[in-house]
């Protein structure tokens, strides 16, 4: 495993416009640089892979000047900016089973949602109680989704946990969260990799996180046989004649079919909004292999953000002197 120290106490980190340390040269030759924008997206499990990137720009010594993040990426974007990136990663890295993770999950037949949140809540609280957005040392928009009207909401001010719980409220999965007299679900839906935010907040450098990069297929359009209906519960077994000639596909629970469909529209979202404003620069580990509810495999999706991102910080310093 990977061990990365964190440089955030730095006095080169820390501030804005500080001399960088480049050991012993200058001040008056030394290059100004333009601070980054990420746009963080939303994809679930995946989204550990956030916490590697952020660790590569630390130990690159990049600055970040703003984050905007939807779903998973509001909540790594914010425990970052609030100084708890630590605390977020031994949490994610405790997750080592299932059971572990169901552990935290209270389940809730009678809500609008199977599980309340309340378990994760209380653990955000441990660590973020009484955070606001303007406690942070950096600009910082959660992206959301209002149910009843299907706008984009863009949260900037208030308490950061109530934030972030609105946007990563998976529709079905999880509750929605009534913010101030607005119903709140996951931002996925609208703006899954919030470049737009960045870009309204006249940001000179905006570098977009995208998860979903190496779903191939995923915008295919296939003719295909309608056949014959067959009932679930009539249909041939792994190991039957009849499923010889097809190749098994494990069957998906509830909770599977409403996080695959989200994944299917949060794809062809995005696609969409990145083609028609499109990031000054894209940073896109391979995740596919790992599930959107596989949250017990965080040490490699945030191997995977980390290699991603240290293989393009010599371009990320490049755009940087350009764009100062």
């Amino acid at each position: 495993m990977l061990e990365w120290a964190s440089l955030r106490s730095r006095p080169d980190v820390q501030e804005a416009n500080g001399p960088a340390s480049s050991g012993g040269v200058p001040e008056s030759i030394t290059t100004k640089k333009a601070g980054i924008s990420l746009a963080l997206g939303g994809g679930c499990a995946r989204g550990w892979a956030h916490i590697g990137v952020l660790r590569a720009l630390d130990e690159a010594g990049i600055e970040v000047s703003m984050i905007a993040g939807t779903s998973i990426g509001a909540l790594v974007g914010g425990c970052y900016l609030a100084g708890k990136l630590d605390e977020l990663e031994d949490f994610a890295r405790s997750l080592t089973n299932k059971r572990r993770l169901f552990g935290l999950l209270d389940l809730n037949l009678r809500g609008s949602g199977l599980f309340g949140g309340m378990k994760l809540d209380a653990r955000l609280r441990e660590h973020m109680n009484g955070i606001r957005f303007e406690d942070l040392s950096k600009p910082f928009v959660a992206v959301a989704s209002e149910i009843r009207t299907g706008h984009e909401i863009w949260l900037s001010n208030g308490s950061l946990i109530t934030a972030m719980r609105a946007s990563y409220a998976l529709p079905g999965v999880f509750e929605p969260v009534d913010c101030n007299g607005r119903v709140l679900v996951d931002g996925a839906l609208v703006n899954p990799v919030p470049v737009s935010v960045c870009r309204a907040y006249e940001q000179p450098l905006v570098v977009a996180v995208n998860l979903h990069y190496d779903l191939f297929g995923r915008a295919a359009v296939i003719k295909h046989s309608a056949g014959e209906l067959v009932i679930e519960k009539d249909a041939p077994r792994p190991g039957q004649a009849n499923s010889l000639h097809q190749p098994h596909q494990t069957r998906l629970g509830i909770t599977g079919v409403m996080v695959e469909a989200f994944n299917i529209i949060q794809d062809r979202i995005s696609r969409a909004r990145l083609a028609g404003d499109p990031p000054d620069m894209s940073l896109q580990p391979k995740l596919s292999h790992i599930g959107l509810t596989e949250f017990h495999r965080a040490d490699e999706a945030i191997r995977l953000g980390y290699q991603a991102t240290m293989s393009q910080i010599s371009e990320l310093t490049r755009l940087q002197t350009v764009l100062a």
